[in-house]
């Protein structure tokens, strides 16, 4: 189940979902979550919300940084994410893709931190016949999570 929340998260957060329904006003979230998101980012700023079936999505500037963060249906804080520029990848993580996949180019990359799991990235990797979407650990693990085509 926690593998398929996440799928759900990663695809809707790279894809977008063209059918979320808004909730209240750009600034005043009301979801269940409200109260978590606010303690958790007290300075959040350009707040819009959705509510995507099983969770919450809630994109907001905090800091300076554009990011994401997901609620479960009780409140409950799911996952944060933001984009990062393949350049900003930790060292490690640089390394591990590129002696890994030698003819990949990463075209996205997303810095995740899930309330179980902690901090990893998702990141998309086009080669010449397959596109994939890894999963990379801090340490530079890297899974396959979804193999595509170009």
């Amino acid at each position: 189940m926690k593998h398929l929340s996440i799928a759900v998260i990663l695809l809707l957060t790279i894809i977008g979902n063209t059918y979320a329904t808004p909730l209240s006003g750009k600034n005043d979230p009301t979801f269940v979550g409200a109260a978590n998101f606010y303690h958790q980012y007290p300075q959040a700023t350009d707040i819009h919300c959705k509510v995507k079936g099983l969770y919450t999505e809630v994109n907001f500037t905090w800091n300076g940084l554009q990011l994401q963060a997901f609620y479960d249906n009780d409140g409950n804080p799911m996952a944060t994410t933001r984009t990062v520029g393949r350049n900003d990848l930790p060292i490690n993580v640089q390394v591990s893709l590129k002696k890994q996949y030698t003819d990949g180019v990463v075209t996205d990359a997303i810095e995740y931190t899930d309330e179980n799991d902690g901090l990893s990235y998702f990141v998309t990797l086009a080669r010449p016949k397959v596109t994939y979407l890894l999963r990379v650990s801090t340490s530079g693990e890297i899974s396959v999570y979804k193999k595509m085509k170009p």
